[in-house]
């Protein structure tokens, strides 16, 4: 097979299950704790956990970043274009302003960026360039395939945008306003999930971070991240209510 076709094929597998990436964090963040120190809290005197409180703004501030990333996206959207679906490319239009003039892949940026929020709770940095090489390596297959996708569909008019814009590190120079207007319901029923999701990771990891390198699990959580995700997880459950029982948030043509 040549590897071109190679790349398409792991494209396909990766885009069904990208998801679930955020899963593979948590092994590579146990082996992480036994293999180096973390500089996300420290015991004091009295046995109490001090945490590093700068490093935590700077995980939740990254995470954020990342959310709000998504959320531009997420709010200037058309309809038929590729979200959460996961049996195919779809994309009846070609997205080529807003976010999509700074960038190709927009949500895949914001995406490394709350992915990588987690892994900078243990402040090594080593890990996060590892990781960063990890993440470019799953995801350059899915934007493979979905580039040859987006040229099979849309041909010249794709090729002269991709030739103009770069694939993952914004440029402001070609920017270029949504020809749509922000839509708040199209974004919430998008990305209800999304800021939730980050809490959560953030949570976990650090009760993963503390709980093994002190081999306490009865550790209490840095009372910051547990404050945002109760905060987000009651927003998690109003919106997902109103999502399900209603069409509050549907929006024709979005």
């Amino acid at each position: 097979m040549l590897l071109k076709d190679e790349m398409a094929k792991d494209g396909d597998f990766l885009f069904r299950y990208r998801s679930y990436i955020p899963l593979v964090m948590i092994p590579l963040l146990i082996l992480s704790l036994l293999s180096f120190d973390q500089e996300l809290f420290s015991i004091g005197k009295n046995g109490s956990v001090d945490y590093n409180t700068p490093l935590v703004i700077v995980a939740l501030v990254v995470g954020c970043v990342g959310q709000w990333i998504r959320i531009l996206v997420a709010g200037y959207v058309p309809q038929g274009t590729s979200g959460r679906n996961v049996h195919g490319q779809v994309a009846n239009s070609l997205n080529t302003t807003g976010m999509y003039s700074l960038c190709r892949n927009p949500l895949y940026l914001g995406n490394f960026l709350m992915m990588i929020a987690p892994m900078i709770l243990l402040g090594n940095w080593l890990l996060l360039l590892a990781f960063g090489a990890l993440f470019w390596i799953y995801y350059e297959r899915i934007i493979y395939t979905e580039e040859r996708f987006l040229e099979g569909k849309f041909g010249e008019e794709y090729t002269k945008w991709a030739e103009n814009t770069p694939a993952f590190f914004p440029s402001f120079k070609n920017y270029k306003k949504s020809v749509l207007g922000f839509s708040l319901k199209t974004m919430l029923k998008r990305e209800y999930h999304s800021f939730f999701g980050l809490t959560t990771s953030l949570l976990v990891a650090n009760y993963l971070i503390v709980s093994i390198s002190s081999e306490d699990w009865t550790i209490t959580i840095d009372p910051i991240l547990l404050d945002v995700f109760i905060a987000s997880a009651v927003f998690y459950l109003i919106i997902r209510f109103i999502v399900k029982k209603t069409r509050y948030f549907h929006v024709e043509g979005r």
